[in-house]
């Protein structure tokens, strides 16, 4: 699997940002390429579903399953779409009066094809990675706000 992580400090409370990472009505402001959730069983709790779609530049259906689920720590999940599949840990770090969201993203192609690695490495990986750096931007004038 390949991995990306990305991170930003938040000028917000841990509550704030907290809330902010969790409200269904707030996504589309900050989760890349989001469009709508098309359901969700005990989402965020541990074993919970979510499944959603993106808007029509994005992922298509995305599902979800929360692996971990720690208030105020951590939240781990496995996706997949319709090409790749992976997992997302996002953690929140109090720093003083501000809050550190680190985001671990590892994924793999469903789909392995000529040349994989190389595109992996030139075209997917930093598309993966400026997809986590600006849902984070987002998150941190979301959550200011």
């Amino acid at each position: 699997m390949a991995a990306v992580g990305e991170e930003v400090l938040i000028e917000a409370s841990l509550a704030e940002v907290w809330d902010t990472y969790f409200e269904p009505r707030r996504w589309r402001s900050w989760v890349d390429g989001f469009d709508s959730v098309t359901s969700s069983d005990g989402y965020p709790e541990e074993g919970g579903t979510l499944r959603w779609r993106s808007n029509p530049d994005g992922r298509g259906a995305v599902s979800e399953r929360v692996l971990e689920h720690e208030p105020r720590r951590r939240h781990r999940v496995a996706w997949t779409d319709a090409s790749s599949e992976g997992e997302l840990l996002t953690t929140f770090t109090m720093e003083g009066q501000a809050v550190r969201v680190r985001q671990e993203l590892s994924y793999r192609l469903r789909e392995a094809k000529p040349l994989h690695a190389i595109t992996d490495r030139f075209f997917v990986r930093p598309q993966m990675r400026r997809s986590v750096a600006r849902s984070l931007a987002r998150l941190a004038a979301e959550a200011a706000s």
